[in-house]
């Protein structure tokens, strides 16, 4: 599922998300997606808005909740083109999803902390996300090769 297919409802109402990073949003409020189980480390961010970022495949992830919490994420794929998710049954299902197709899958990057250093992307705990529904979870490979820091460089990616 394209990251920028979002659900097709007729909304008219709009929901205010404070953020630190990207000031004040507004969004249609059917753009919430929840987290019903949270995110690894932060069990009480259950909803967040997707916005594009500069480039393409780049988003942020700001949680609805907490204004100071935001996430860079990318489609993984763009950046890794030998990457793959398998997900079963149980995690398609979990998202309200018919098919495997009907998700999207995002990793998380982590930014340098100094400069110099490269970005990272955690290739192990995917989030998973069926916007259509507005449902989503982080999910865990088994495939430990995947990697939780794997470097990345964002700047590949072609700008919108």
């Amino acid at each position: 599922m394209s990251v920028a297919v979002l659900r097709n409802e007729a909304v008219n109402e709009t929901r205010q998300v404070a953020s630190d990073v990207l000031g004040a949003i507004e969004v249609p409020a059917d753009r919430v997606v929840r987290f019903p189980q949270g995110l690894l480390g932060f069990p009480d961010a259950r909803e967040f808005v997707l916005v594009a970022a500069a480039r393409e495949g780049t988003y942020w992830l700001q949680s609805v909740e907490h204004a100071s919490l935001i996430f860079l994420v990318i489609d993984p794929f763009l950046h890794f083109p030998d990457y793959a998710v398998d997900l079963s049954r149980g995690d398609v299902a979990s998202l309200d999803a018919s098919a495997e197709s009907d998700i999207a899958i995002l990793a998380v990057v982590t930014l340098p902390g100094r400069e110099g250093d490269a970005c990272t992307a955690n290739l192990q705990g995917p989030l998973a996300m069926n916007l259509e529904r507005g449902v989503a979870r982080q999910i865990i490979l088994r495939n430990a090769d995947a990697g939780v820091r794997r470097t990345v460089r964002l700047e590949e990616a072609p700008a919108r």
